[in-house]
Formats: structure tokens, sequence, C-alpha cells
């Protein structure tokens, strides 16, 4: 199954055989929206709910993952599309507080691709930076920073199977 979720992160397999969802946890409810495709964890502190993962953290299966958030795309049918505030330029962020899921499971392939700063109409995006592909290069791993994914050899998640242009592909190993 190849899916994917706004412009910066979306999977090209996810059998039902390897994938590990562990659902049911909330989007942190302030602060700064996170991108689908972070790496994220269940927390402890807060239960019910997860929070981005800290710099070189350890993936655990069903405690640390990907956020996907299934009906992101979603609006309220009940306010007009402008009192929402969030509409197609923002596919890609979670929403806050509204439930999610956590993803692993070792040969799940997913993609990121890093994204320029754009206007639509009256509407502003800052670029967005997934992941740091400098130097990066097919069979490097990646790990967690605490805000995108970069080349880690000691806590590494996933390993790269394709770099071009501002867009990768790797595969977990958890």
């Amino acid at each position: 199954m190849a899916s994917d979720y706004g412009l910066n992160f979306g999977f090209r397999r996810s059998d039902e055989s390897m994938a590990i969802r562990e659902g049911r946890q909330k989007t942190p409810a302030s602060g700064t929206p996170l991108l689908l495709g972070t790496a994220v964890q269940i927390d402890p502190a807060a239960p019910g709910f997860l929070k981005q993962a800290a710099a070189a953290a350890v993936p655990i299966s069903g405690f640390f993952g990907l956020l996907v958030q299934e009906e992101s795309h979603l609006g309220n049918v009940f306010s007009a599309a402008p009192d929402l505030g969030y509409d197609s330029i923002d596919l890609g962020i979670a929403k806050r507080n509204q439930l999610s899921t956590i993803w692993s499971g070792d040969g799940t392939k997913v993609w990121f691709k890093n994204t320029p700063a754009y206007d639509r109409g009256d509407r502003h995006r800052d670029a967005v930076t997934l992941v740091t592909m400098t130097g990066v290069l097919v069979g490097d791993r990646l790990g967690w920073d605490g805000t995108k994914w970069v080349e880690n050899a000691t806590q590494p998640w996933m390993v790269v199977t394709l770099v071009a242009n501002n867009y990768c592909e790797a595969v977990l190993t958890f």
C-alpha cells in the first residue's frame, strides 16, 4: 500500500504483517503542531497523549514511532472553511488534541520530501525540512535529532533506500 500524508511524508510499503500501530493517543493540545511523519512517543507524563520524541531516542515498537493522523484532511462540517483555520495548505500538519497513531514495524517503507516556503492566495506555508539529506547516501541510517530525521548510525530508526532532489525513501528497522 502506497500513500501520502501531505507534501512531506507517506508510505511506500506498509504490509499488515509488518506494520505496528499504537493508536488512540492524542497529539499535544498546545504548542507548535507536529508534522506527520515526525518521531513521536507516548507521553508518560500525560496519559492518553503523545509527544515529539527527544533527540537520539532509542526506538521501541509500540512506544515510539512515526506520527500519523488518518483523518487530518477532514474539516469540521459545522464551520465555514475560513473559520476552521485549516485547509489543504495545511495537509501534513497534525491537528492539535486529536487522536493519532504511532506507526512502526520492521520493513515498513516510508518517504520524506522537503519543501520550500510558498504562498497560496493570502495563505503562507513555511519551508519544511523533515529530513537532512546533505551527505546522506543509500544504505545510511537515519535517526531523530529532536526536530527532523538525520544521518545517525548510533541510534537508527531506518535505513535509506533512495535519495533524490530533496526526497528520500527509507525502511524502518524496528
